[in-house]
């Protein structure tokens, strides 16, 4: 299907050029499917410009997925505060997130590490676990490598939760996705 042609803009207004290109690797990658490898002609395609003006911006397909990365990281940090800052407010704020934005949370946890982007200590998004972490030294008096466990622990548990509901949307669930978080929440600190 041929796309319009946009008119160029102004000398001047790249960061608006940069803004749609982010916005239409975007969209293209946060389609709920199996990872494909993006192709920046889609991307130029998509916004309606040339291949060559994607590389004004971005010089490879690995820095423009990172910037949706880090753009989808972002939204997530935002939506975790949603309901309050302690920790059931945080699980909430996580699982719902998640199952508003399938296509998102599969780039970021399912698909990110086969688009070249690994998570861990240092990559985008990471310091939401730091963050957890020190919330628990804080709430619950632990030293920090034990905090680090327990955070890392809860995310892989609500990690759990939101891949089943995203992946087998046919199950008859028991109960909510938003108790579940609280469950998972309880278990979790009570194993500290």
């Amino acid at each position: 299907m041929p796309v319009e042609r946009r008119s160029p803009n102004p000398r001047g207004s790249g960061e608006q050029l940069r803004g749609q290109l982010i916005t239409a690797a975007r969209d293209l990658l946060l389609v709920p499917r199996e990872p494909t490898v993006l192709s920046l002609r889609a991307v130029a395609r998509a916004v309606g410009v040339s291949p060559a003006a994607v590389y004004l911006h971005f010089a490879s397909v690995e820095q423009l997925v990172l910037a949706v990365v880090v753009n989808q990281h972002d939204a997530l940090r935002e939506a975790l505060t949603a309901h309050g800052t302690g920790l059931h407010a945080l699980a909430l704020g996580y699982v719902e997130w998640a199952l508003a934005n399938p296509g998102a949370y599969q780039l970021l946890f399912e698909s990110a590490d086969r688009l070249g982007h690994r998570g861990g200590p240092g990559a985008p998004g990471w310091d939401m676990i730091e963050s957890l972490a020190e919330l628990l030294a804080g709430e619950r008096a632990w030293d920090p490598e034990r905090s680090q466990h327990v955070a890392v622990r809860l995310w892989a548990c609500l990690h759990g939760l939101v891949s089943l509901r995203i992946h087998k949307p046919g199950v008859d669930w028991p109960t909510t996705p938003q108790h579940e978080a609280g469950q998972i929440v309880r278990a979790v600190l009570e194993a500290g």
